[in-house]
């Protein structure tokens, strides 16, 4: 859906921009339908967070009591290493929340250079973080790999902060579509932190039976891993390919 969304916002960009145009609703033509397709989409999809709901992922369950059970574990020294694996996940929540406004900034900066700088940009924008939302979690997360460095969603300190960083662009255009949608956007974040801050042991699997991979139900990590499996044994081919004809030129 995310990516049907995203192909044809990209074709209204370039074809009839001022369609994109949210600053100007309401609109009785077809950019006025488009864009309340868009919002209902994206503001459904934040929405479902707040409430129980067994289509969303495990991670998203916690703030609903979904991992609550924890696992025995010994009792000398659990109070520290739990502080310091929860400093651990704060420091790479920081660093994470640095780098998603250093590269908007950027992004911000290079745009306005361009005269570019528009609320039918920022839409595009804001759909197309909502697709890397979706690539992300089924193949590469950036912010797994460089700042938060943990296993897999199950156990990520900001997963429910994908509202947030999709909706950013809107806040350089006050209106009522886009502060609806960052409203909905900071309701999803100020609940997450508030239990999440509650419940450490919704991050730390040494003390939740729950965020063992045994336990897991979403499985996202095995397509992942099919996925990056399948590219290494494909390069690993066309390496051993190239090498053998290498070979056979020199002999």
């Amino acid at each position: 859906m995310r990516i049907i969304l995203l192909a044809v916002t990209i074709f209204l960009f370039f074809t009839e921009p001022e369609t994109l145009d949210f600053s100007i609703m309401p609109r009785k033509n077809f950019g006025g339908v488009f864009l309340c397709v868009v919002w209902v989409i994206l503001a459904v999809g934040m929405i479902r967070y707040l409430f129980p709901n067994k289509r969303i992922t495990m991670i998203a369950r916690k703030q609903h009591n979904g991992l609550s059970h924890t696992a025995p574990v010994p009792e000398n020294g659990v109070q520290a290493d739990k502080t310091a694996a929860y400093k651990r996940l704060n420091r790479g929540m920081f660093f994470s929340a640095v780098a998603w406004i250093s590269i908007n900034a950027v992004t911000f900066f290079v745009l306005s250079l361009l005269d570019m700088l528009t609320p039918p940009t920022a839409l595009v924008l804001v759909v197309f973080y909502a697709v890397c939302d979706l690539i992300c979690v089924l193949f590469f997360c950036p912010f797994q790999v460089f700042f938060m460095q943990n296993r897999c969603c199950t156990v990520c300190r900001i997963h429910n902060w994908d509202c947030l960083m999709m909706c950013t662009p809107l806040i350089l255009f006050p209106s009522v579509y886009s502060f609806s949608l960052l409203l909905i956007s900071v309701v999803v974040l100020i609940r997450w932190e508030i239990v999440t801050r509650k419940s450490r042991h919704f991050f730390i699997e040494d003390i939740n039976e729950n965020l063992y991979c045994v336990h897991c139900e979403d499985k996202m990590c095995q397509l992942r891993s099919n996925l990056w499996r399948r590219i290494s044994a494909r390069q690993y081919s066309k390496a051993l390919k190239k090498w053998g004809n290498s070979y056979g030129e020199e002999n």
